[in-house]
């Protein structure tokens, strides 16, 4: 059993994660939490990056889910700090990005139902419409579970934000916890990506055969699969030509010959006049 704070508890739920960023800019109820990023994070590969804007946090996030296996985190203070994050949240949200956004709360007595102190702001709903999964952690003793139930929300099924309130005073609180309760990610969220069933993927080769004027769309879910070789086999082996949104730009070089750019004509032309579509990712 190990003696620690609310702040410390959750650095070491994180650093299980393998998180070695968290973005934002501090306030008082964070005390606790950026001095055990110090102390304990710092000596195990985390650092506290301070941005100049909160939105500009969620963004950096978001660009480490983007470009890393790992997942992006990002803080800011209650009230005003938290309201910031939103636009770098929504971008994540309606990209299907995984990243985790911890925010902390006036004291538990205080708030849901909230008594009119200074900075109050209901996060939970703030945050609600642009993440996958919220929850008000209001209880010291867990802090570890519902880490845990974040990151699996984050990352498993369609991947998105997920949003962590922490009241102040359960940051603060000190109690005796044993560090079994720390779990590695594979004992509460699956790491294997799921496969296709193989009865829809052989009628799947069959219409891609019988097509006259077949077509690859590749999403933002090939680049974060790190499908791209396999996109660029299919595509090779049958002479298909491939179209991408937005995010799944990079699942074919720039100057590859089957690649039609997003938005551009050629690409408007293929979807338009292709008699089948193999949506990817």
């Amino acid at each position: 059993m190990a003696l620690m704070n609310g702040g410390e508890v959750l650095v070491r739920a994180l650093l299980k994660e393998g998180v070695r960023w968290v973005f934002g800019i501090p306030g008082g109820q964070l005390c606790t939490f950026t001095d055990a990023i110090a102390r304990v994070g710092r000596p195990n590969g985390m650092e506290f990056v301070m941005t100049h804007h909160e939105a500009v946090a969620a963004h950096m996030a978001d660009a480490v889910s983007r470009t890393s296996d790992m997942v992006g985190v990002c803080t800011g203070t209650v009230g005003p700090g938290a309201a910031n994050l939103v636009a770098g949240v929504y971008v994540a949200y309606n990209d299907s990005i995984p990243m985790v956004v911890i925010t902390p709360q006036i004291h538990s007595d205080r708030s849901y139902p909230f008594k009119g102190s200074q900075q109050q702001l209901d996060q939970v709903n703030l945050f609600k419409p642009i993440t996958k999964w919220n929850a008000l952690v209001n209880r010291w003793d867990r802090i570890p579970d519902l880490v845990h139930w974040a990151f699996r929300e984050a990352t498993t099924g369609r991947p998105g934000p997920v949003h962590l309130d922490f009241n102040v005073d359960v940051l603060f609180q000190n109690g005796e916890i044993d560090e079994k309760v720390f779990l590695p990610p594979e004992r509460y969220r699956t790491e294997i990506r799921p496969c296709g069933d193989p009865e829809a993927v052989d009628r799947a080769v069959e219409m891609l055969l019988s097509a006259e004027k077949p077509l690859i769309h590749a999403g933002g879910g090939v680049m974060r699969s790190k499908a791209w070789e396999e996109v660029r086999e299919l595509a090779e082996y049958l002479q298909i030509p491939v179209t991408t949104s937005v995010s799944g730009r990079g699942t074919l070089p720039e100057d590859h010959p089957l690649l039609l750019l997003p938005k551009g004509m050629g690409a408007i032309m293929a979807e338009s006049t292709s008699d089948l579509v193999l949506n990817v990712g």
